[in-house]
């Protein structure tokens, strides 16, 4: 047995691990990292992490401002508000599909001051813990690529609504024990002059940061690997049971077996809790991004070197080593991939505003499906109908954030262990 993750440590045949984990994206390779760090024998299994993965086009912020969860008072009114605007921020596609229908019940339902309240210590902690992991795993060799610099990140605004609600989160971050700073124009070009966007003042949340996530990906991949983690490219295509146990998955002509299984498989993740009993109460929430090269790889370089969050219009300004990506939108349509033009719009206006069109649109626009909960607030657990499966899954926009601490809690569950945050906030049945 081993003594951190009390899992038996078999060896012999070379497809029996202690833990199997389904997806190779961020989450997935933390959940890997721990359970290796703790001595057990894992493989990661993954259809692929460099194309459609939310863990590699996504905006690259690690983001303790993002305290409030997304199921929060008037954003079901917002949805509708928007629903003819073809370039809203949010976009909620009508729908009869009874998991969508379920799903948006339970949302609007958490949509309360009270969730909000309950939601907030719960994410200020658990963010701030994995910020601290990442900055350790991010100070270990072959980390460089990453690209994580503790720059802060500026919350832009230009109208009052805007203002008001920048204003309002920077009370509710500094009752919270953020660190915080309200700025003028003036205040805000002084922390970052190259900024072109019309704005009229700033929140400055000084713990945030930026990260390149593709270079961390790259990075966390060739990490596990040094601990001794297998990675197997392939769909799973199959998985045995006997009882409350999960006792094989199968991948292509592969059969591996396992004492434990960590689905971490983002917004896949419910097609693979389904067949093991559980619906589980996740939906795919689509959003676009367009990385522009620097001028040394053909671009252009345009000065920034902090992450901006444009409240208006709710588009993010990422410099990152060797370019700068602009993203946002949040659309809550299903497993639709295709890209909006009119949706991707603002986004490419504003690539636009500070790279010019020639450097912009010859880049390819990337579309990835961020998994959201009805509550904002991850998955983290064992699926209830199964003794020996666990979930890490649900984070929406907070899968780069909450992949270190989330990898921490899975394999401190499975290991026996009292994990350092309760993990009761993210049960798996907490819909049930």
């Amino acid at each position: 047995m081993s003594k951190e993750t009390g899992v038996s440590m078999k060896t012999g045949m070379s497809d029996r691990y202690d833990i199997i984990i389904i997806g190779g994206g961020i989450v997935g390779l933390s959940c890997a990292k721990t359970l290796a760090d703790s001595g057990a024998r894992v493989v990661v299994l993954d259809r692929g992490r460099y194309q459609e993965s939310a863990s590699t086009g996504n905006a690259g912020m690690i983001v303790p401002s993002h305290i409030v969860p997304l199921a929060a008072p008037g954003v079901i009114a917002k949805g509708l508000k928007w629903l003819l605007n073809p370039e809203s921020p949010l976009y909620i596609k009508p729908s009869t599909d009874p998991a969508f229908v379920k799903w948006l019940w339970a949302f609007q339902k958490h949509c309360t001051q009270a969730h909000v309240d309950h939601g907030i210590p719960v994410l200020r902690d658990t963010i701030l813990g994995s910020k601290a992991l990442l900055d350790e795993w991010c100070a270990l060799p072959g980390f460089e690529g990453a690209g994580l610099v503790n720059t802060g990140l500026l919350m832009l605004h230009k109208s009052e609504k805007a203002r008001k609600e920048n204003q309002e989160l920077a009370d509710v971050a500094e009752a919270a024990g953020l660190e915080i700073e309200r700025l003028d124009r003036a205040g805000t070009l002084e922390k970052e002059p190259a900024l072109k966007t019309d704005i009229t003042g700033s929140v400055y949340f000084r713990q945030d940061a930026r990260v390149d996530p593709e270079g961390l990906l790259r990075a966390m991949e060739a990490h596990v690997r040094e601990l001794g983690v297998t990675i197997v490219e392939g769909a799973v295509t199959k998985m045995q049971k006997n009882g409350r146990s999960m006792v094989s998955v199968q991948v292509g002509d592969r059969t591996l077996s396992s004492d434990h299984l960590v689905i971490a498989a983002g917004a896949w993740t419910p097609g693979l809790t389904k067949g093991l009993g559980t619906k589980l109460l996740l939906q795919p929430a689509k959003g676009y991004s367009v990385t522009i090269p620097s001028a040394d790889n053909g671009g252009i370089d345009t000065g920034m070197h902090m992450p901006c969050l444009v409240t208006d219009e709710k588009i993010s300004i990422t410099p990152m080593p060797g370019g700068i990506r602009f993203s946002g939108t949040l659309g809550l349509q299903g497993y639709d991939m295709s890209v909006d033009e009119r949706r991707f719009g603002p986004i490419q206006r504003h690539a636009e505003r500070y790279c010019g069109k020639a450097h912009v649109s010859p880049q390819p626009t990337w579309a990835g499906l961020r998994p959201a909960s009805p509550d904002g607030l991850p998955f983290i657990g064992r699926l209830p109908q199964m003794d020996n499966v666990w979930v890490a899954s649900g984070h929406g926009m907070l899968g780069v954030t909450l992949a270190p601490i989330t990898g921490q809690i899975i394999a401190d569950l499975i290991g026996g262990n009292k994990p350092a945050f309760d993990p009761a906030p993210f049960r798996v049945d907490r819909f049930d």
